[in-house]
Order: C-alpha cells, then structure tokens, then sequence
C-alpha cells in the first residue's frame, strides 16, 4: 500500500526492487492511487498493480468512487496474499485501516513506540524525527526486516523511472524545434508551493547567463502551469511570466504537461528543482539533479526526503534560496 504522492510513490522503488530480488518467486503487488500509480506501470519488478479513484469532495462522482474502491479490495482480498505493507516512512493510522481492509495473513507497518497495534502482526518501531533521518527509501526497507532472512548487509537499489516513449518522442520534437540536442541544456524548474525553496527571477536569470557563457549550455524554464490562487493545483504562471518579460535569449519557456516535461528533464545536462515530485523525478534522469532546499528546521530535511541518484545531490538554506545571492550555482555548474 503506497500514498498519494508521487514523489512518495519514486522513493519505494528501490524498497520494490530490492523485494523482487529476494523473492523472484512470489507475486509482488502495489496498491495506490490512480494520481500516483501510473508510475509503476510496466516497471519490471511488479507483477501486479491495482489503482483506485481518490475521493475529493463528497458528490455523486465520490459515492461512485467509493465503491470503486471497495470492489478493488474485495479483488484483492480473494488473492489472499501472504504479506502486506503499510509502505511509507512514518506511523500512519489511515494507511493502517486501508492496509487491514486487504486482509493479509501477515501485516506490515510503522507503528510509534510503546503502543501496540493488536491488528499488525510484524510492527516495526518508527523512526524518530529528531535526526531528520535516515532517509524515506531506507525507512521502507527498514520495514522488511521482519521478512528478510539473511544477515548480510543489503546494497539499496536506485531510485527508479522510465519515461514512455512517446514523452521521449514529443520532447525530442521541442528540442529540435529549439536547435537543442541532448545534453545541450539545463532544466531549472519552479514549482515549490513554498516559496522559501523557490529560486528568485535574478537567481534564475543570472544562472542562464552564466551556464551559456562559460558552457555553452541553454536553460530551459518549466513551472507548473496555472495560476498560484488555484485552491487544488497552485501554479506559477505568475513568476514564470515575471521572469520571461525581460528574459534573455538564454531561456526557453516550457509550459507543459507533466509527460512533455519529464521528457525534456530526460535528455537535460542537469535539472535545478526545489524540493518537489518533480525533483524526484529529475533524480532518475540520466543527467540528475540540484535539489533546493531551505529552513529545513521546520521543512522537510533533505536527510530523509533529498534526491537520490549517482548524478544528485542538494543545496540546503537556513532560511530561503534566495538569500545565497545570484552565483550561487556557480561552482554547480562548472561541475559539469
């Protein structure tokens, strides 16, 4: 059983793979959203992956929703699996009841210290916060202990995407379209619904500049269209605007779908994304990322929730990105 999120969903590949790998016999199934599940489809190392409609407001489409859902777990419960987990980093008592409704033999999940849940038949103990770590795919391995054998030190799996084809093709079409080729490029992305981790119109403008002129690299501005007094799906087309006005020729706007815009991630030198799913996202990618983040004493930690990969790694803020002044992702850059 995994959340909403799909930065949440990215970071239990590696827990999945590393499951596959000790039991290539068994049938390992994902639940999870519809919202998030896409994520998993045709990956190798599920058999078996059930969606289910979210509910968003109580209507006629929610009582639709609702039975949806119960005829998903009624299918789920006559497979009669062995085992079930609660697949996330921290305790979770809505994860638990939707985790008890497939009826398990044995049940998985983080529960706090000192207060036994009669219901799960393997607790494990959840990890405390004052450390910010270890980080969100370690604690989902943590939760197999109670079903790993050996005692051997185990070697994490990578974080794990691949982008459909036809995001491939439709990205190469907007790079052509822009005399770009792979790797001629990189990708800075708005998209933080906190603007502390947020890049400023200078900072942006003048990393543009500079990785053209040393590199020779283009930037490629994407945001999350929409506007950010959007209740459900707060958007950026307000500062991206801002930035694009008087915008040198070293950016191009990208206003996209999300499939278009992971395209162009995939095929990008390097991403620079503040703490997001599509930070994560960008982690996959061949070329990695520069995650964003800042005033992580009351924020997420980049301790647990940082980007994985070989190529990623994170710039942290005491109090927001744009206090670092406009260089920088200077050093960052001549990097690559």
């Amino acid at each position: 059983m995994k959340r909403d999120k799909l930065g949440d969903l990215l970071l239990t590949t590696p827990m999945l793979q590393l499951l596959k790998k000790l039991y290539p016999k068994s049938k390992l199934a994902v639940v999870a959203p519809e919202s998030s599940a896409w994520i998993l489809k045709n990956v190798p190392f599920i058999d078996q992956l059930y969606s289910y409609p979210q509910l968003k407001s109580f209507n006629l489409k929610s009582i639709a929703s609702i039975f949806i859902q119960l005829l998903i777990f009624l299918k789920i419960r006559i497979e009669h699996y062995d085992i079930a987990i609660a697949a996330g980093g921290e305790y979770s008592p809505r994860a638990i009841k939707r985790l008890l409704w497939i009826k398990a033999k044995r049940t998985i999940s983080f529960v706090p210290k000192n207060k036994p849940i009669k219901e799960i038949t393997d607790p494990v103990i959840a990890p405390s916060d004052k450390n910010k770590g270890p980080h969100e795919s370690q604690r989902m391995i943590k939760l197999l202990d109670p079903i790993i054998k050996s005692k051997k030190q185990i070697n994490q799996p990578n974080i794990y995407f691949k982008p459909s084809e036809d995001w491939l093709t439709k990205a190469q079409l907007f790079l052509t379209n822009h005399q770009l080729k792979k790797e001629q490029y990189i990708v800075f992305g708005l998209g933080a619904r906190r603007e502390k981790k947020q890049a400023s119109k200078e900072q942006i403008i003048e990393t543009a500049i500079y990785a053209y002129k040393k590199h020779k690299l283009k930037t490629i501005l994407v945001w999350t269209p929409g506007s950010k007094n959007n209740r459900n799906y707060p958007g950026d087309d307000e500062i991206a605007y801002d930035i694009l006005k008087n915008a040198p020729k070293e950016i191009i706007p990208l206003r996209a779908p999300l499939g278009l815009t992971i395209g162009v991630i995939w095929f990008a030198k390097k991403s620079i994304f503040p703490d997001s799913g599509l930070m994560h996202f960008a982690s996959a990618s061949p070329g990695g990322v520069i995650g964003l983040f800042a005033e992580t004493k009351v924020s997420p930690h980049p301790k647990q929730w940082g980007p994985l990969g070989l190529k990623s790694n994170y710039i942290e803020a005491k109090k927001s990105i744009k206090e670092l002044g406009v260089s920088f992702l200077h050093e960052e850059i001549n990097r690559l």
